[in-house]
């Protein structure tokens, strides 16, 4: 009995050539549509640095020079560093931003001790702990961190602050200047998970969407450290759909393009903690000065706390 030819055709190489270009261009197309869309959020992320440094431009006085041998008004360089914010201490040892008067004894000496804040412009001159000693109205002793120095400089007086439309205070901070208190503090207050997530928290957001489905309505973010940051620089705050995927790009490609020591400096210096005088307090660092007259470094562990507590709600526990 013969046998039955098989009906199926071996497929010429050439068919398989044309699959494969058509496969090709569909890839190449979708990779380049994919660029296009990624492309402008990878923009936005290119501008990360300019915007979360960014500050007002200020115009300072002369910076006060004391040298021993020169006649000084005390009660008038106390008033000059109270309007600088500087408070007066209460004793030895006094914390940076703070004062001490000591009065005239019946020799008619006597004496002020001031911890200088940073101040960069002033170079090593910048910060720490001057002590004067007056017989009648002239220095007659100065010393620095312990030291007789000829003279030093005091912090400047601010003049004046120029701020854009927004009217944001900003003093920018490097995570290394920080105390690891109020790194920990803001860590377990907005999102313990920061170290170890890629930027989005999939439990968080399951646990959103679950909320947001009960309440018929975008209600709830489950947004991390990240997110937030994201949220504040680029975005609005609008609860949309578009607007969450947008959020959720974002954030990745930020993961994506700097590390977490980045992202965490700039949340630090991004984040609203309030305002002072009509003007909006942004990082930690303008609410270092404005709430306690201190460099950020010198916050102690209940300021420390006071700041992190504040982020959720600043105009509630604003101190």
């Amino acid at each position: 009995m013969p046998s039955k030819r098989s009906t199926s055709r071996p497929r010429h190489p050439a068919f398989r050539r044309r699959v494969l270009l058509v496969l090709g261009i569909l890839a190449l197309l979708l990779v380049a549509g994919a660029a296009l869309v990624v492309q402008p959020f990878w923009r936005l992320t290119s501008q990360f640095d300019d915007i979360t440094y960014r500050q007002p431009s200020r115009l300072y006085a002369r910076a006060t020079r004391l040298a021993a041998g020169d006649r000084v008004d005390a009660d008038r360089l106390v008033a000059d560093l109270k309007a600088q914010g500087y408070r007066a201490g209460t004793g030895l040892p006094i914390a940076p931003g703070h004062y001490l008067r000591e009065r005239a004894d019946k020799s008619d000496r006597s004496g002020l001790i001031v911890h200088l804040r940073s101040f960069p412009a002033l170079g090593e001159s910048g910060g720490g702990l001057v002590e004067a000693r007056f017989a009648g109205e002239r220095i007659a002793e100065l010393l620095l961190n312990g030291h007789r120095a000829e003279a030093v400089l005091l912090e400047p007086p601010l003049l004046a602050s120029y701020y854009g439309d927004d009217f944001k205070e900003r003093r920018p901070v490097a995570v290394g200047e920080v105390p690891k208190d109020l790194i920990n503090a803001v860590v377990a207050a907005e999102d313990g998970d920061f170290f170890r997530h890629s930027g989005i928290s999939v439990t968080g957001i399951a646990r959103a969407a679950w909320v947001d489905v009960r309440g018929r309505g975008i209600r709830q973010g489950g947004s991390t450290l990240t997110q937030q940051l994201v949220k504040n620089l680029y975005l609005t705050q609008e609860r949309t759909v578009t607007r969450k995927l947008q959020e959720i790009l974002l954030t990745l490609l930020l993961e994506a393009r700097y590390g977490k020591k980045a992202i965490l400096e700039a949340y630090l210096n991004e984040i609203y903690l309030g305002a002072s005088s009509g003007v909006n307090v942004m990082g930690v660092g303008a609410a270092s000065h404005a709430y306690f007259g201190k460099d950020v470094g010198d916050l102690d562990l209940g300021e420390a706390a006071t700041l992190a507590g504040m982020i959720s709600a600043p105009g509630i526990f604003s101190p």
